[in-house]
């Protein structure tokens, strides 16, 4: 930052020196010192939500703490386009927001398209290096194979905030029926069966759903959870995702060939059978239909990270449910590692500094910097209120809620994966004015104990592995629905089901990931 301000002064005491003499300046030289103070950045359009960034408050606002202005290029399904735009003539100085799998950093780092940053971290990142020096963890989540940094991080050190998928259940349904919170899968199978028989809403209808969600989402928010009661849980929700868990003999295995995912199987199946799942789990329910059913008081459990996803209007009525104790007593929460993204911001082969770019971003990992992009500029938008720092009326009356509120000002408030670390849930409740969510149940020996990012594969490793998932999930998912609804017999199917995976590379993928797992606990 000083080096800028010290560039900009010289420019501007030259400028003064030459129009004292009377001598025209040279437009070579300002052209120069304009180009240095301008850096290039790609990133996801949200311009159908707020002003586009180069007329948004906060990179303004940046721009004089910074000296730096940006050149913003932002477009819409950036997913699709990112690959196409590495065949450009010239990059971009970095990708901004963008999500680059560990596959791409790897493979486009080796090809040079984007720089390893380790090295550059540790001189023009003090506030990134301190995360990285003090947590392998977060070390670990942003090392590629070959042992390169490609990407920073998105940052979320509290589980209590997004880095878990709960339940949240129908606080007044159970009130009405005179039962507590549910603590065990047992006393939430009695729970959800009473919300479809009893008429908790009162309506004197049966139009009561107990655990229900858009079609599609049990397999990865409800199912996920119920591992870490049925002992298949720990490694987090990456690890989850892929199939995979950690045992107590700190080995990988598989989690969908485990006899504990049958007897999740056969546990969802007893709801669904009963009613206290949704028919229509599988198909026919989208978001605006399922919200709607909310506004409706038929809704009495479903799985998120936020209360916010259900809607305004009915949120007030449901409380977090963290961890469940399963038959033999396991609790394991499904959280994430702090790493939630590991590619927020990627420089290019084209950089023309990348190390005054890694200054540039790394004010976004300081408590100030993390403050500035969520909550703006005291008098701006916010003001303290009783020691606490909360958003304007503006921000907290807006149409669509503070959140989208915040964000007509600041970027970091909306769609994640922005290269910062995000805010404690104390302080972002108290800036919207929000009660603090209560969490005592997320404990540290509900946490899993182990929290994997993605594992650092190697090019061919990630390749062999990708069809072997990909043919995996779309078989799991199709059995899931066979075996849930009943359409198939779960014990007489087993055996078939196992053989099926063993046939797509089910054991071929354990190998790999173990393989990927020990490099990963070496890095």
């Amino acid at each position: 930052m000083k080096k800028w301000k010290k560039v900009i002064g010289t420019v501007m005491l030259l400028g003064l020196t030459l129009q004292i003499t009377g001598c025209k300046p040279n437009e070579n030289n300002k052209e120069k010192a304009d180009k240095n103070n301008k850096i290039t950045l790609l990133r996801p359009s949200w311009n159908d939500l707020r002003p586009a960034s180069k007329d948004l408050w906060m990179w303004k606002e940046y721009e004089k703490k910074s000296g730096i202005s940006v050149e913003w290029e932002e477009l819409t399904d950036i997913g699709e386009k990112k690959n196409i735009i590495l065949t450009r003539k010239e990059l971009p100085d970095a990708f901004y927001q963008v999500d680059w799998s560990s596959m791409e950093l790897l493979k486009y780092g080796k090809q040079g398209l984007f720089i390893p940053l380790e090295d550059l971290i540790e001189k023009n990142a003090p506030n990134l290096a301190k995360y990285l020096n003090e947590n392998k963890d977060i070390r670990r989540g942003v090392t590629s194979a070959d042992g390169h940094i490609y990407g920073l991080p998105y940052l979320d050190m509290y589980p209590e905030a997004n880095r878990t998928i709960r339940l949240f259940i129908n606080k007044k349904w159970l009130d009405n029926l005179e039962l507590a919170i549910p603590k065990t899968t047992e006393e939430l199978a009695m729970a959800l069966n009473l919300f479809v028989t009893e008429d908790p809403n009162g309506n004197g209808k049966n139009d009561e759903q107990g655990w229900y969600m858009p079609s599609g989402s049990l397999g990865w928010t409800f199912e996920q959870m119920m591992m870490g009661s049925f002992g298949i849980g720990d490694g987090g929700r990456k690890a989850l995702g892929n199939f995979i868990y950690v045992d107590k003999a700190d080995n990988i295995q598989l989690t969908i060939t485990a006899d504990e995912y049958k007897d999740i199987l056969k546990y969802e199946q007893a709801l669904y059978k009963s009613g206290a799942i949704n028919q229509q789990a599988f198909s026919g329910v989208e978001y605006d239909k399922w919200t709607a059913d909310a506004a409706k008081d038929t809704v009495g459990a479903w799985n998120w990270a936020a209360i916010d996803y259900i809607g305004e209007s009915v949120k007030k009525d449901f409380v977090p449910i963290n961890v469940l104790a399963g038959p033999n007593g396991n609790m394991c929460s499904l959280t994430d590692s702090p790493v939630a993204g590991a590619s927020s911001f990627v420089i290019t082969k084209d950089a023309k500094n990348p190390e005054e770019l890694l200054k540039w971003v790394d004010y976004f990992y300081s408590p100030e910097g993390s403050e500035f992009a969520y909550l703006g500029k005291e008098g701006v938008t916010y003001s303290v209120q009783d020691g606490e720092k909360v958003y304007i009326d503006k921000i907290i009356n807006y149409k669509d809620g503070s959140g989208l509120g915040a964000f007509q000002y600041m970027d970091n408030v909306y769609g994640g994966y922005f290269p910062y670390a995000e805010l404690s849930p104390k302080i972002k409740a108290a800036a919207g004015k929000q009660e603090l969510p209560k969490n005592a149940d997320l404990t540290k020996d509900t946490l899993p104990k182990h929290m994997l990012s993605d594992l650092p594969a190697t090019i061919e490793e990630a390749n062999e592995t990708a069809s072997i998932i990909t043919d995996m999930g779309n078989y799991v998912g199709q059995m899931r629905v066979d075996f849930v609804t009943g359409k198939k017999d779960i014990d007489k199917e087993w055996a078939n089901y196992l053989e099926q995976l063993k046939k797509m590379g089910s054991d071929r993928y354990l190998e790999i990931k173990r393989k990927e797992y020990s490099r990963y606990k070496n890095e």
